[in-house]
């Protein structure tokens, strides 16, 4: 324990180490005291330590312990200079409501020294070639300088996201990313950032998505999709069971990796379920569920609607309710209850036919998977199907993609950037306050 009168900035100057600052929440608190502390989002700092001016500090990625009623936040020491400082061993800052006290210990979730240097930066990846274009940005194909690996490197441009008003999004996508980690969505593995970039390190899935193999194929056969859509109902069970409802599932969110498994995208605007979500209404027009177009309550079973959307589409290669815009697409759901018939999909089993129309059912009460995702798994169109060995990776995959033609149209595409745009909100990053949204969004995946 560091005395009593220790000086804060002499304290700091000389260690010049990573810290993890403990915030506990005291029921005789008082609230202006609370406020004081608790900046949110996650920037969670005293402010005698604030007002420091040789430091401050940047809060990374919070971790709840309720059992002893404290937040844990991990962070980082900057100088004024903004330049992270060298990481070795730790220390904790203990903000209470009388004062700060200190004292040195090893932190079992801090980030190693290896693990924090050679995967946060943009510098630690060389950058191969573009493989897509995002709403904010390029992805590239990308190599770990020391460990050779292969990832997928999305930059999300900070004007960008602040012209769409998109910094809620952005952030919630990291954010519910960081929680999970399954073999059928893509994971992250870092996220970090510059003064006008953020950038998400992810796998690197080289088979391109589902819409672009729509395109490249006439037809698929009905064991390819059941093995698309296992491979889905996977990635679900996954998110549902962590209480995530993806609400974007399109072929666009879908992509392949190079063994032909396919693999849940995008959680831009997922969210975590609650009860009362009836303002909550984003999406794509088409694959969006009645519920959310009609402002109503919903829970995962917009996702199995999503699901059967996709289902009829890779039958018959078009949706069953269609439409210019999200008006036109609401009044043919509320007009009609669209079913396939075994006459106009000959190639296909009555089974499939049979998934797929109780997966489209308009009212929620009457879907399939109302009674939870076990009920897709036990269908007859599955029966007899491995999912033991489907989850393991040890099932062939009756679809190849052809990585080669997918990375060379990629490459010949182009993205149109609103330079006026840009230019607007690129001043803006200047302002402390403007860069302070982005606040929180380092993290790293514990290897």
């Amino acid at each position: 324990m560091f005395k009593k009168g220790t000086n804060i900035r002499d304290l700091f100057a000389e260690s010049e180490k990573p810290i993890q600052i403990i915030l506990k929440r005291r029921a005789s608190q008082d609230s202006r005291i609370d406020s004081d502390i608790l900046v949110p989002p996650l920037v969670s700092v005293s402010p005698k330590l604030m007002a420091q001016p040789k430091f401050s500090v940047h809060v990374s990625q919070a971790q709840i312990h309720s059992p002893e009623r404290k937040t844990y936040y991990l962070g980082e020491l900057k100088t004024t200079k903004r330049k992270p400082l060298p990481h070795s061993n730790s220390i904790t800052i203990k903000v209470a409501i009388f004062g700060i006290k200190f004292k040195n210990t090893n932190l079992s979730t801090t980030l190693t020294t290896n693990q924090y240097n050679t995967y946060v930066g943009k510098i630690n990846y060389t950058l191969k070639f573009v493989i897509g274009w995002g709403g904010f940005g390029k992805v590239w194909k990308v190599e770990h300088k020391r460990s050779r690996q292969i990832f997928a490197m999305k930059e999300l441009q900070k004007a960008k996201i602040l012209g769409k008003n998109s910094v809620k999004s952005v952030l919630n996508e990291k954010n519910l990313l960081s929680k999970l980690k399954h073999p059928f969505i893509v994971n992250i593995v870092a996220a970090f950032q510059d003064r006008e970039t953020l950038y998400l390190v992810m796998d690197y899935l080289p088979g391109g998505d589902l819409r672009f193999h729509l395109i490249l194929n006439k037809q698929f056969k009905e064991d390819q999709i059941k093995f698309f859509i296992g491979c889905l109902i996977l990635g679900l069970e996954y998110m549902h069971t962590n209480q995530i409802i993806h609400r974007d599932l399109k072929p666009e969110n879908l992509v392949f990796d190079q063994q032909g498994y396919l693999r849940i995208t995008d959680l831009g605007i997922a969210r975590l379920h609650k009860l009362d979500n009836h303002n909550e209404t984003s999406g794509t027009p088409g694959y969006m569920a009645p519920e959310v177009l009609l402002r109503q309550n919903h829970s995962y079973g917009v996702d199995y609607f999503a699901l059967g959307v996709m289902t009829y589409e890779l039958i018959t290669r078009k949706r069953p309710y269609t439409g210019r815009s999200r008006k036109e697409v609401r009044d043919e759901i509320l007009g009609r209850q669209v079913l396939l018939s075994q006459k106009e999909c000959p190639n296909y089993s009555a089974s499939i036919i049979d998934f797929t129309n109780k997966l489209i059912q308009r009212k929620q009460s009457l879907r399939l998977g109302i009674g939870g995702i076990s009920q897709l798994k036990d269908h007859p169109w599955f029966n007899g199907f491995d999912w033991v060995s489907l989850y393991s990776k040890k099932m062939a995959a009756p679809y190849q993609p052809k990585c080669e033609e997918y990375n060379r149209k990629l490459q010949q595409g182009h993205q149109e950037s609103d330079k006026t745009l840009i230019e607007e909100f690129t001043k803006q990053l200047r302002i402390k306050e403007v860069q302070q949204q982005f606040d929180g969004y380092t993290y790293i995946h514990s290897q």
